[in-house]
């Protein structure tokens, strides 16, 4: 652990307060933050509203300012540009203390593409075909516990499906213990009191020991299955990494960012879709039909209105152009935010109603859907979080129908980095009778 992760960032962004950056919020660094984490989108609204693009925000979660976008143009600039000049893994690490610094979404440049090139594979093609059969069993075995006529959070219930799920694909079986011990971690920072305290708190102080405690609990349990594994038929994620030679520190932080990543993101997308499809009943009696492209276009749908990433941020290592005129200098951060690039009306007619229908008629334009961030950092396992959806979906809409507990939508709020429903995700579930 760093012994104050406070002060070097507050002497990094005096540094970067020399150069002229696009106009932001002048509330204090500790404000911003704070906004980040309990009202994140108002707060990139409200900013695009009165700013315009590029805006600047400060936040103790990055060591330097980082500068927002969202039209395409831009985007592309921002995936396509070399190591040299956009330096990928450095803008992610506040992820250190829980993935490490080994972790694939901390790597860049050759090492980056060595580690994606291990698991691409196994979230691809015939091996992620394989598991399809196993998505839609365990899928429908869940489903057969909700009680009729209840409420239900759907956020940890589908966090408890698709982290068995990764288990099998990166492990080749589920662990109860290892999986208790994940999730316990993790949940250290999905209150948003928690969050707030671990954000603004020095990385010596006690929000932070409990978390580290915490992945200490889960890299014992980690440590423990992977001394017991042993070679798959077919192989799974964590054979790859051995034949590869991955040695413990890696084999240790790319197995956590896998187990982490491959399932928070994807459980709260599934929640944000229930959610959603209680709330327009037409969408969810159309996916009865058992229409491939329809359940496709609402899974982009959902991913398009609730994108479970607010950003993609990249570190400036070599002076950035963007619209207006600005030069970004080095060592600050440039950011495509997914949630903005969303709602441009110019792109999406209607931006914040909910309408499968518009991915019928053709694909978005380019770099104007960015769940799943782009270029060679686009997630490795985007076919595969799209698969799960898919059947997932498929085997709610199959046995329940949803309703919503309340009239309102629920607000998007900050778990760890991603985004999900403030409420968890609440429907009440009706069994479906054939």
């Amino acid at each position: 652990m760093a012994r104050n992760a406070i002060e070097p960032r507050v002497a990094r962004r005096g540094a970067a307060h020399g150069a002229a950056l696009p106009p932001g919020p002048h509330a204090p660094a500790a404000l911003q933050t704070v906004a980040w984490v309990v009202r994140p989108t108002d707060l990139l609204r409200r900013c695009a509203a009165r700013y315009g693009e590029p805006f600047t925000l400060r936040t103790l979660w990055a060591d330097a300012p980082m500068v927002l976008v969202s039209d395409p143009e831009t985007v592309q600039r921002i995936y396509a540009a070399p190591p040299e000049q956009l330096h990928g893994g450095a803008s992610s690490e506040v992820l250190v203390p829980f993935v490490g610094a080994r972790s694939i979404l901390l790597l860049d440049g050759e090492p980056h593409r060595r580690a994606r090139k291990l698991v691409l594979p196994a979230f691809h093609g015939e091996r992620m075909a394989a598991h399809r059969a196993t998505i839609a069993a365990l899928a429908a075995a869940e489903v057969a516990r909700w009680p009729s006529g209840g409420r239900l959070r759907t956020l940890p219930r589908m966090q408890e499906l698709t982290l068995d799920l990764i288990l099998r694909v990166v492990l080749g079986k589920p662990d109860p213990a290892l999986r208790t011990a994940l999730r316990a971690a993790l949940d250290e920072t999905a209150s948003t009191g928690r969050l707030i305290a671990l954000s603004l708190a020095p990385r010596g102080a006690p929000p932070w020991r409990r978390l580290r405690r915490a992945v200490v609990r889960a890299d014992v349990e980690l440590a423990r299955v992977l001394a017991a594994h042993r070679p798959q038929d077919p192989p799974v994620v964590l054979d790859d990494l051995l034949a590869a030679g991955a040695d413990g520190a890696e084999l240790r932080d790319q197995v956590v960012t896998l187990l982490a990543a491959g399932h928070e993101t994807t459980a709260g997308a599934l929640a944000w879709a229930l959610e959603r499809l209680a709330r327009h009943p037409t969408v969810a009696e159309r996916l009865r039909e058992d229409d491939d492209a329809y359940l496709d276009a609402v899974v982009r749908e959902v991913l398009r209105t609730r994108p479970v990433l607010s950003i993609t941020p990249r570190r400036v290592a070599a002076p950035f152009a963007l619209p207006g005129g600005w030069s970004l200098p080095p060592g600050v951060h440039v950011a495509p935010c997914p949630y903005l690039a969303h709602r441009r009306p110019e792109l999406w007619p209607d931006p914040t109603r909910f309408a499968p229908e518009r991915f019928l008629t053709g694909a978005p334009a380019p770099y104007a859907w960015l769940p799943f961030g782009g270029g060679a950092r686009r997630c490795a396992g985007a076919a595969f979080a799209a698969m799960e959806l898919r059947e997932v979906l498929r085997a709610v809409v199959a046995r329940v129908s949803l309703a919503p507990d309340r009239t309102g939508g629920e607000r998007m709020r900050r778990r760890g980095v991603t985004l999900a429903p403030t409420r968890g995700g609440r429907v009440i579930i009706q069994r479906i009778h054939p």
